[in-house]
């Protein structure tokens, strides 16, 4: 440069700046009309060594900044670009100056080379979105407002050219020929004789790795400048964006949880417009391929050959029929006469079509759109995995806004490429089932509708296409863990997506069978109904098809529960038998729970839970088979497993035993208690079973009392049972009931009875007739002896003066938990004790929950309840 150029170049004035740019524009324009190359790169080095590089001098770097700017303008479009490698390094890197003053002059000067370079500047488009993505939060309002402009300008070049634009070739302008042209309007190059790259100057594909990198910015700034790239290269034809989606999603997301108001509506704007695009290429891809096989078919149908997919040994097999219809075309024009030249003009056209539709199949089928042959979008691949992936994991978000806009996009995908979400459906449901309780109405009502499409997905899809594709056991892994950190809508949503997975792969639920107990036993346990409901189905379908093996863990899990949780026990335990009974089959049930009752373990367990198996027996309309069946004596076996099971609670045994119509047997146990120092607990069961002699139940025994010749031992045990009871309420009950029939005694009667007889073959009472009272359980007077020996071991084994005792310390009585009925039971087994003791002394339980649903007596109008605990006050007044 002349002396006089590099001096006003450093002058403090602008004006006298800007004059001598000038200057230097015009001595760098002679030297391109001269062809004095080297003297454009010595003042270009000089620029760049001497002012734009020069640190701590912003004057200096000013004027470097203006001089380049004043080169590039000197070079003109034709000639940047093979310069701007040396021109734009300096420039880009006086945007990160600490001077204000520099970072402006750096906007201007990029925005002066940016006009003329046009579409050359896209071979640095990444340096050039650096720098404008650092400067567009800049702190400076003047940066921020020339930032803006170079933005603006950058934009419309991108906008216009980056789909189609090709640089020039950077070589030595010396060996740039003549032919050489540039276009005034478009300021395009062509270059007739001189070859060139064709590779396009933008790449987006290049680009996209520093998006990735820049979409997790902070500053909200940023955040907009982004968004409005985005929907830019978005809107540009050709650059097809969307097939990048899944490297930006992510961070749009980010967006949506951004406290300034701006962002999250530009970033609302952007997420609708992919959405929208997503949406528009999956129709499109949808349509042509659907047009694709309809061609093929009637191409096929014109060939006369199987169905076949497009590939290509088919496009080859077409040609070779086009060959030969054209060879017989050929032949039969010699042969033919006049009369067949319409019927050879109709061949030739159906040939002619075949020939279009063939060049279709091979090239490609071209559509037309606003007159353009292509269709936008139809070539797109949209990474759908990926996509619903980065959604997933926005749905366990803690802003409500971004689980929304999350569970907006699922929906709209599910209806698009619904077969993408099968292989991650463990994670999906891991973070979708929580939203169903959500307290926000959207997303629960959001993540229902989500819901109820999966289900149906799961339960549509073909799985024989891919028995692998869903992972079942990872899916019932991530429900039971999901199960126990949920709400109502979510356990139940839980239970229908294992109930599904039962259905389709029954394996993997049986394999997964301990987290299976445990959301069972979690579910009968809660206090809501519907989850109550939809375990006991599941629990149904389990148990209908699978083993007794598959039960009895269940059944044992179950008992484990029930002793751990003390609570449940006394509160929930009746009433989940009684629907468990219903669900399944109560022989079932009461078969597989009762060898499961071991003593040796925690014998005060095991004589509730008989008292429990017992009650239900006596009063649950759900055990209802199980009594008729014990009443026709079908299965002695399975008596006799009960009765062994049962003997460790002596008043359910005789329970057992008059329910089951084997009144010698019963008898036989009561003579062999008595032997026994009988507590008052079992004063108490006494008490109750009396009571429930008056229920419906026992409408048949009581039937039976007219008949003594015939039932002997049911009237010995009844007065048997009215011997043991001291003088009380259930005393008289039982006594009135008793003396009610002794009008009949030594009557006998002849003609049919007023009850079915039970099935047996064992011995025959009086006239032949068969006598149900000296029938022993299993036809066998050995088998009779062998049950009553059972029950005087497990007598002589455990204590006889043990009072049972819940985990509360009270004594607790095991035929009846009803709370209003502790009063009634305490006035009627002692009523001398209740005179002699004070009020305050009995009222021990009176707080127990009387909305207890599990109910060991069944109360009614006609039957009273009795005591659910006896106070200690009692206990000591009973050994008196």
């Amino acid at each position: 440069m002349d002396k006089s150029i590099a001096k006003g170049l450093s002058d403090k004035f602008y004006e006298k700046r800007k004059a001598t740019a000038l200057e230097l524009e015009k001595l760098v324009k002679k030297c391109v009309i001269e062809g004095d190359y080297v003297r454009v790169d010595k003042i270009i080095d000089e620029l760049c060594r001497d002012y734009a590089y020069t640190l701590h001098q912003p004057m200096a770097r000013n004027a470097g900044l203006m001089g380049l700017a004043a080169a590039a303008i000197a070079l003109g479009t034709n000639n940047v670009g093979r310069y701007l490698d040396r021109i734009l390094p300096p420039v880009l890197a006086c945007f990160g100056d600490q001077n204000d003053q520099v970072r402006f002059y750096a906007c201007e000067s990029l925005y002066n080379i940016a006009k003329i370079a046009k579409g050359e500047i896209l071979v640095f488009f990444n340096e050039v979105f650096d720098v404008l993505c650092k400067v567009s939060a800049d702190s400076e309002n003047s940066v921020r407002g020339a930032a803006e402009l170079l933005d603006r300008l950058i934009k419309d070049i991108v906008a216009e050219r980056a789909s189609n634009y090709v640089s020039v070739v950077n070589n030595s302008p010396r060996d740039v020929p003549p032919s050489v042209t540039g276009d005034v309007v478009t300021g395009n190059v062509y270059q007739n004789e001189y070859p060139q790259d064709n590779e396009l100057a933008f790449s987006l594909p290049n680009f996209i790795p520093l998006l990735t990198e820049r979409i997790y910015a902070i500053n909200p700034d940023t955040r907009v400048f982004l968004v409005d790239w985005l929907k830019v290269l978005l809107n540009t034809p050709g650059l097809e964006l969307i097939s990048f989606l899944p490297s930006f999603l992510g961070g749009l997301f980010t967006f949506l949880g951004d406290s300034h108001k701006d962002v999250g509506t530009a970033t609302h704007a952007l997420l609708d417009l992919l959405l929208h695009e997503v949406d528009r290429i999956t129709t499109l891809q949808s349509e042509i391929k659907k047009r694709q096989l309809e061609r093929q078919r009637t191409l096929e149908s014109k060939m006369d050959v199987p169905s076949k997919k497009i590939d290509g040994a088919l496009i080859a097999e077409k040609k070779k029929t086009l060959m030969n219809a054209l060879g017989k075309l050929t032949s039969d024009q010699t042969q033919v006469s006049v009369d067949n030249t319409s019927q050879q003009e109709e061949l030739r056209r159906e040939i002619a079509e075949g020939q279009e539709e063939l060049t279709e199949l091979e090239h490609g089928s071209v559509y037309t759109r606003d007159g353009d042959e292509y269709i936008p979008g139809q070539d797109i691949h949209l990474d759908f995995p990926d996509i619903i992936d980065i959604l997933v994991n926005n749905l366990a978000s803690s802003e409500a806004e971004i689980q929304l806009v999350a569970l907006h996009w699922i929906k709209a995908i599910l209806k698009l490429s619904p077969d993408d979400f099968v292989p991650l459906l463990s994670k999906i449901l891991s973070l979708l089932l929580k939203l169903l309780s959500d307290p926000d109405s959207r997303i629960s009502e959001s993540a229902q509708y989500v819901n109820e499409k999966l289900v149906k997905l799961c339960n549509d899809y073909d799985h024989q296409k891919d028995p692998h594709v869903i992972a079942y056991g990872s899916i019932v892994n991530s429900l039971t863990l999901q199960f126990f950190d949920s709400k109502v809508d979510a356990k139940i949503a839980c239970l229908d997506w294992l109930l599904l997975i039962y259905q389709k792969a029954p394996n993997q639920i049986l394999e997964h069978n301990d987290s299976m107990f445990l959301t069972l036993l979690k579910s009968l346990s809660d206090e809501d109904s519907r989850l109550i409901e939809k375990a006991l189905s599941l629990l149904s379908s389990l148990c209908s098809d699978s083993n007794d093996n598959y039960i009895r863990k269940f059944l044992q899990d179950f008992l484990t529960l029930l002793k751990r949780d003390s609570r449940l026990l006394k509160t929930r335990a009746n009433s989940i038998m009684r629907q468990i009974c219903a669900r399944l089959s109560p022989e079932r049930i009461y078969k597989e729970i009762s060898p499961l009752l071991d003593p040796s373990d925690d014998v005060i367990f095991v004589r509730m839970m008989i008292q429990i198996l017992c009650t239900n027996l006596l009063t649950a309309s759900e055990v209802s088979s199980l009594r008729k069946k014990l009443r026709n004596g079908d299965d002695g076996m399975f008596f006799n497993t009960l009765f062994k099971s049962w003997c460790y609670n002596p008043v359910s045994v005789i329970s057992l035993c008059l329910v089951s119509e084997n009144y010698e047997l019963a008898y036989s146990v009561l003579q062999a208690y008595v032997n026994y120092d009988l507590t008052l607990n079992d004063l108490v069961q006494l008490d109750v079973l009396v009571q429930l002699l008056e229920s419906p139940v026992f409408i048949r025994l009581r039937l039976q009392l007219l008949e003594q010749q015939r039932f002997p031992f049911l009237h010995k045990s009844l007065y048997g049972i009215l011997m043991i009871l001291p003088q009380s309420k259930a005393f008289d009950i039982l006594n009135r009931r008793l003396n009610s029939v002794n009008n009949w005694t030594g009557q006998s009667f002849s003609g049919n009875t007023l009850y079915k007889e039970r099935n047996s073959n064992s011995s025959l009472g009086l006239n032949g007739e068969m006598d149900a009272s000296t029938r022993s359980v299993s036809q066998s007077p050995l088998h009779h002896q062998e049950l009553l020996d059972t029950f005087n071991n497990v007598c002589e084994t455990e204590s006889p003066s043990l009072i049972y005792t819940d985990v509360y310390g009270s004594e607790l009585p095991f035929l009846s938990s009803v709370p209003n009925a502790r009063k009634e039971s305490r006035q009627s087994v002692v009523p001398s004790a209740r005179k002699n003791s004070s009020s305050s002394n009995l009222g021990h339980s009176g707080n127990e929950d009387s909305t207890d649903t599990s109910s060991v007596i069944f109360r009614s109008n006609a039957t009273s309840g009795l005591t659910g605990r006896l106070s200690g006050k009692l206990k000591r007044l009973s050994g008196t």
